[in-house]
């Protein structure tokens, strides 16, 4: 089970700052977001700098989870 941690739009969204969630994969788990949280979810999920085990993901289809993976789901920040 991945430990979930939601800031910014997510946390929102979601109504939490934390969560445990049963998923395989990346891929798995954002389509378990949208079904618990909505499409707003699911949309502001896959456009936040995600981070598992202290690791920025860059390729979203290509990331396992494993039991008690650490992830994060940060607003991307832009600005200078």
């Amino acid at each position: 089970m991945a430990h979930i941690k939601y800031y910014g739009d997510m946390r929102t969204l979601s109504g939490k700052t934390e969560d445990n969630i049963e998923a395989a994969s990346l891929s798995e788990l954002l389509s378990i977001i949208g079904k618990q949280y909505g499409k707003a979810a699911k949309k502001a999920a896959r456009t936040s700098l995600i981070v598992v085990e202290n690791e920025k993901v860059l390729a979203i289809r290509k990331v396992k989870l494993k039991e008690n993976s650490e992830v994060g789901f940060f607003p991307m920040c832009c600005g200078g």
